[in-house]
């Protein structure tokens, strides 16, 4: 977690809302806790709270732990590289878009699995490469910088190199299931997220639509799909 990813999370918290997750959920009853790794400032998962619920957060930014604690989330202090040691479980733990920052993000899915009861799920959502935008980016500059940190602004995507790219863990459909058979975990649902990404040109963005849309992106996830939810169960 380094201080360029810190300056980016600001703006992170500007595109991601509840959307990401409400229509991923599983079927609730009104009572189910909750528990957010790695959230950052909490855009996601505060709506939860506003519906009644009781939200924990992971994280270690002061900064995004001064929004946590006005929000009405319970904070947990925690560097999720290392073991969480929570000392108690919840019905859904979500990890949103963090194991691609990590050395070791099967670590933390299994420390996820501690902390998630019984009957729970754990959600996961990740971005996967390489879609067929990435592929060609990597083939014709061969630089591995995702064409979706244009989100952040062409002056801020000028800044990423290879050493201080936030990234370092690149994910294919096949291995985030694997990581959770290997944990002993079932596959509840997946939803795969369309690659969008055309730079410039109106063109290209047009015929990536007609491409990899909602329609088509099962066809082929490895080569259509930009992301990747998962929800798990204990099998």
């Amino acid at each position: 977690y380094n201080g360029f990813y810190k300056e980016l999370s600001k703006l992170d918290e500007q595109g991601n809302t509840f959307s990401k997750i409400e229509t991923f959920l599983p079927t609730l009853k009104g009572d189910e806790t909750f528990l957010d790794i790695g959230c950052g400032h909490g855009s996601v998962s505060c709506e939860l709270i506003k519906k009644g619920y009781k939200v924990a957060g992971v994280e270690i930014n002061q900064d995004a732990i001064k929004s946590l604690e006005s929000r009405g989330f319970e904070v947990c202090q925690k560097d999720i590289s290392k073991p969480l040691e929570l000392g108690k479980q919840f019905d859904v733990v979500m990890i949103l878009d963090v194991l691609e920052h990590l050395f070791d993000p099967y670590i933390l899915l299994k420390e996820a699995k501690k902390a998630t009861k019984e009957r729970g799920v754990i959600i996961v959502t990740v971005p996967l490469y390489f879609d067929i935008v990435d592929r060609f980016k990597i083939f014709f500059t061969g630089s591995v910088i995702s064409m979706d940190n244009l989100c952040y602004g062409e002056e801020n995507y000028k800044k990423f190199r290879s050493y201080n790219y936030d990234h370092i863990r690149f994910f294919r459909p096949k291995e985030m299931i694997e990581m959770g058979e290997s944990l002993g975990l079932k596959i509840d649902k997946i939803e795969y997220g369309a690659t969008g990404y055309g730079g410039k040109s109106k063109l290209i963005k047009i015929l990536l639509k007609l491409i990899a849309n909602k329609y088509t992106v099962n066809l082929n996830p490895n080569l259509l799909a930009h992301s990747m939810k998962i929800r798990w169960k204990f099998d």
